[in-house]
């Protein structure tokens, strides 16, 4: 089982790489959700362009965490 660091990391390490990124494909199933979630907030801030309000990628991120939590 993951432990919410470990889906903190994930989730750091994606929006890391989705800052960098050289275009905005998403990451494949592979990756965590903490990941793919984190990736696109970096995404995101790169692009200059959020998705949608703070209170929902919060939303999203405790999601992603509880996905990940009870694999």
């Amino acid at each position: 089982m993951r432990t919410l660091a470990d889906c903190d990391s994930d989730m750091l390490a994606g929006y890391w790489d989705g800052l960098t990124a050289n275009d905005d494909h998403e990451p494949g199933a592979n990756h965590s959700h903490s990941y793919r979630h984190g990736w696109r907030n970096g995404r995101d801030d790169r692009n200059k362009s959020p998705r949608s309000t703070a209170s929902y990628i919060r939303e999203e991120a405790d999601k992603a965490r509880a996905a990940d939590m009870n694999r």
